[in-house]
Parts: structure tokens; sequence; C-alpha cells
């Protein structure tokens, strides 16, 4: 940001309320009220002057003091309406707009502090009291510009009324106008000692009123942004809930047909037993089919009641965990090894995580996310292949990577794979069997862990499933609304793997 850019900043209004403020003053025409009320006022007072104190005359400079704030309060209400068609003329308020509504008030306080100069200049100088308006003018900048705004319309403030005590003390200015009729010999606008002491007081009030002022209006701004960011945050969970409730009605549906399939093929091979259809040498082959069957539908029940317990679960508990993923890694490798030697496939496990570092997920989650992404590597690898599990660490994140050597996933279909039921056509075009719910139970611990799910995949050479999780040493995650689509999703084409190979 440039110096120029970094001064504009600071002259503009902050917060949502003090733009709003500052359109409403021009659309209400407060300022420009205030000082017809003033002029309505004023003129009556030089009236009730003359009528009952015909021997004390006030300088004419006075009334034409007063005549100027009429004509320059005209010149405003023009200028007034101009400016708020042109904020309106849009869909709303813009930045560039902003700055001239925030121009606007800091020409009329400056010219207004100028024509308060005159007027106690023709009306006692520093005897009158309405040096006390200043401090208005004081008050309004504070709660409507920003800091360094406000400071220099105090600066100004104070420099015209020390100007003018001072100019009348030393004889700059004369000749001097009494405020009261019978006090025409005080005389104490010549008194030094007097004179300091009023700009010191009126410098003590201008500045004291700006700072409490300033304080105030920055604690409100605070809370403002912290009323926007719940309201954003309420918004956001709103949308999650919304999009959630949709996920959940098509995952009921699907869930009904996927478990249908499997109850309506066991139906039709018992039918074929109990109608004498299958002969006594193929019943073992039917009961095989049968078993197979019940096996697909109690794989897709656990996995439901899996996926359930997850959603169910609170996902702060990934906050208060603690798990070691070598711990984890190791015991779900054992797990696997008989069916990876079943297919010849080569199975290796890589360690290159900093010593002692721990995840911030719960334990039993973590291995239903490494179980899945492991027993589909093994699953969708052909015979003679190999699968890699490796870890690693960074100071706010730990990864652990599941890289096989099968049949990848289709550009087109990574981002899909997440979703519960959704399967790859390659791996529906091999038969080979599966319920659809893994990546989806590994999706559902990242969201609530605040993890990533990183996808890299090649038709024909393989996959490589990158989870990372906060690490339990590092600050934990400000995010306060849980999102419904965390997972982060890289595809890896062939010809992006060409210069590797």
């Amino acid at each position: 940001m440039s110096p120029k850019q970094h001064v504009a900043d600071l002259m503009f209004p902050h917060g949502r309320f003090r733009a709003r403020a500052l359109i409403a003053i021009i659309r209400g025409q407060w300022f420009i009220r205030l000082r017809w009320m003033f002029l309505i006022a004023a003129s009556a007072l030089l009236i009730l002057d003359r009528i009952h104190l015909p021997d004390f005359k006030r300088p004419w400079a006075v009334a034409i003091c007063i005549g100027l704030v009429g004509v320059v309060n005209f010149i405003w209400w023009l200028v007034g309406r101009h400016l708020l068609g042109e904020v309106y003329r849009g869909v709303g308020p813009s930045a560039e707009n902003l700055s001239r509504v925030v121009s606007f008030l800091n020409a009329q306080m400056t010219v207004d502090l100028l024509l308060l100069t005159g007027i106690l200049r023709f009306s006692g100088g520093i005897e009158n009291p309405m040096a006390i308006f200043y401090l208005f003018h004081m008050l309004i900048s504070a709660l409507l510009l920003r800091p360094l705004n406000a400071a220099l319309q105090g600066c100004w403030a104070l420099f015209l009324y020390g100007g003018l005590a001072v100019g009348e003390c030393a004889g700059l200015i004369t000749p001097h106008y009494p405020f009261l009729n019978w006090a025409t010999e005080l005389e104490i606008h010549s008194d030094w000692s007097y004179v300091f002491t009023a700009i010191g007081v009126l410098g003590a009030g201008i500045f004291g009123t700006l700072y409490f002022t300033l304080q105030i209006s920055s604690r409100l701004d605070e809370q403002e942004r912290e009323l926007f960011e719940a309201n954003r945050a309420l918004e956001q969970s709103q949308e999650a809930l919304q999009e959630l409730q949709a996920r959940r009605s098509r995952f009921m549906q699907t869930a009904a047909h996927q478990l249908k399939s499997p109850l309506t093929g066991i139906e039709m091979l018992a039918d074929l037993i109990r109608n004498g259809v299958v002969d006594s040498a193929g019943i073992p082959d039917v009961v095989r089919r049968i078993i197979r069957r019940c096996h697909e539908a109690i794989v897709q029940v656990t996995e439901l009641l899996t996926l359930s317990r997850i959603g169910d679960a609170a996902p702060t508990r990934h906050e208060r965990a603690s798990t070691d993923p070598r711990a984890v890694v190791e015991k779900i490798v054992v797990r696997f090894t008989e069916q990876a030697q079943a297919k010849d496939i080569k199975l290796d496990v890589n360690f290159a995580h900093a010593a002692g570092a721990r995840a911030r997920v719960e334990q039993r989650d973590l291995e239903d996310c490494i179980s899945n992404l492991l027993d589909n590597a093994i699953k969708y690898t052909a015979d003679g292949g190999s699968v890699s599990v490796t870890t690693s660490s960074t100071p706010q994140r730990l990864s652990i990577s599941v890289k096989d050597t099968g049949m990848g996933i289709a550009e087109e279909q990574v981002d899909s794979i997440f979703d519960p039921f959704r399967r790859g056509n390659l791996a529906l075009a091999a038969n080979i069997p599966g319920s659809g719910l893994g990546l989806a139970i590994v999706r559902e611990v990242i969201e609530q862990a605040h993890g990533n799910v990183d996808v890299r995949s090649t038709v024909g050479k393989g996959s490589e499933f990158t989870l990372s999780f906060p690490r339990q040493d590092a600050p934990a995650s400000p995010e306060k609304v849980r999102g419904t689509h965390a997972t982060t999703l890289t595809s890896k084409t062939a010809s992006d793997n060409q210069d590797r190979t």
C-alpha cells in the first residue's frame, strides 16, 4: 500500500454503521437543518439585542457572519442534493461515493469552524462562551470519521481559536468587541495568562473529547465487526445445514436403493432353490452366491452404521483428540497384510514425520479413514502391483499418504468419488465389489477434523490419496462454521505425469 493510499484509508470512515450514518446525514440534511435553526435563533437574538439594548451597538460584521452562514448553508443544500443523487444512482453507495460524502462532511466542518471563529471575533472573542460549539464538531468528526481526519479537524479548531485569542491579546486583531454591554471594561482578552489558560482548556477539551469519543467508537466498531462475523457465520451455518439436509435426503434414497439390490438378489436365488429350478448339484453354487450377496449387504450396513456414527458424533471431539499416526498405520497395515499377499502386492510403509508428532483427530476415525484407503488401494491394484503408505509432517499439519499402482480414476470423476454410493466407471466396468461408502466416510472425518484430502490419479498408472490433519501441538483452527466441502481434490492426468516418468 502506497503512503497516499494509507493516508486516504485513514481519512475514510470505517465500520458499516459509520458509512450508514454518513449517508443518513446527507439524506436527512441534519447539518443543513441545524444551521437554519442557528440562523433563525441568532437573527432573533440580534433583533432583541437592538430592541432592548439600544445604546449597545454590536458591529454589523456579526450580522454579516450570520448572513454568510445562511448563504453557505444554501450552497451546502444544493451540493447535498446533487451528492445524494450520485450516491443512489447505482445499486448502493460505492467506495468512491462514500469518499465524496466524507469530503463533503469535512468541507462543511472546516467552513463551520471558520464561520464560528468569525462570529466569536465580533462578539467577544475568548470572552464568548460559544466556543463550546467547537466541541460539538469534534464529537461529530470523532464519531463519523477516522482518527486522523478527526485529529486534523481538532487541530484546525485549536488553530483558529488560538490565532484569534493570541491576535487580540497581541494587538494584531483590533478592535476588540465585548460580549456583554455591561462587561466592556473586563479586558481579559489582553491578559496573556488568561489567554493561554483559555487556549489550554479548549485544547484539552477538544483533544480529550476526540480521545474518549474515538476510544468509545473503536469499541463500537469492534462490536460491530464481531456482530458482522457472527451474522456471517450464522448465514454460513444455515447454508451448510440446508446443504446437509439435501445431501441427507439424497443419501437416504440411494441407501434404500443400494440395500434393496442385494436383498432382491438373495430373494431371487432362494426362490430358485425353493421352486426346484436348481438341481442338487447346483445348490452349493447358488448358496455361495447367496452368501456373497449377504456379505455385500452386511458390508453396506456396517459402513452405513460407521458413516452414521461419525456424522452424529460431535465434531469438537477432534479438537481434544491426540492420535499417534505411526501406531495407527502399523495397526492397519498388519490387518491388510494377508489381503495384499493374496494378490502378490508389495506393501511398503515409510514414516517420515517428526518424532513425537501427533494429529488432532480421533483415533477410531483415523483408523476408519486409513482402512478404507488401504482397502481400495489393494482392491483396485492388479496382482503383482505395489501399495505404499507414507507419513510426513510440517509445523502445522501431519499427512498420511496411500499410493497404489492400480487402475486410477478418470479426471472428470475425481470430484464426485467422495459422494456416498459413487464409484468410478473403471471399477464398475471391472466388476470389483464395493459399497461406495468408504470415501464418504473419509470425507466426513476430514470435514469434522478440519483436514484436507488431496487426490492425484493417473488412469492406468495408479492413485495417491493424501490425508492432512492439524498437528496436536499446532494452534487450534479459528473456524467456527463446519464446512460441507472441506476436501481438496487434485486430478493428475497421464500428460501431467509424463515429465516425471
